[in-house]
């Protein structure tokens, strides 16, 4: 599957997602203009990419900011996740905060009770 990268801007975060090397993240901050516009090629790379029958996906996201139209986005991702592990394919959720940022760390824990998915908090090194 081709590989779809989006460089950061001043208002939106790198997403890299190389089925090659089996890596998919998503990082920086995300407050673009139109956040559905911006989000909808990774939505439908996710969804397109179930059907290459994936034993596993670890998805890294490390936002630190989000606004709420990005978390909105971010929910749509996750909930596409939530169907490839109904699928039987094994998800974790990789969620990076600063160590004083509770707000962040409090977003992926709500899209953690929401999704049910497997999430792995990490602290940034500083």
């Amino acid at each position: 599957m081709i590989k779809l990268e989006k460089e950061p801007t001043s208002t939106s975060p790198h997403i890299l997602l190389d089925s090659e090397m089996g890596k998919f993240l998503i990082e920086g901050k995300s407050f673009p203009e139109d956040s559905k516009h911006f989000f909808q090629s990774t939505i439908e790379w996710i969804k397109e990419y179930k059907l290459e029958n994936p034993k596993s996906f670890d998805l890294s996201i490390n936002l630190y900011y989000l606004s709420s139209s990005t978390i909105i986005s971010v929910k749509q991702i996750l909930i596409i996740l939530m169907d490839y592990q109904k699928s039987g394919i094994k998800v974790t959720v990789n969620w990076f905060y600063d160590e004083d940022d509770d707000d962040i760390k409090k977003t992926g824990e709500d899209y953690m009770k929401l999704t049910n998915l497997n999430f792995v908090f990490h602290i940034n090194p500083t």
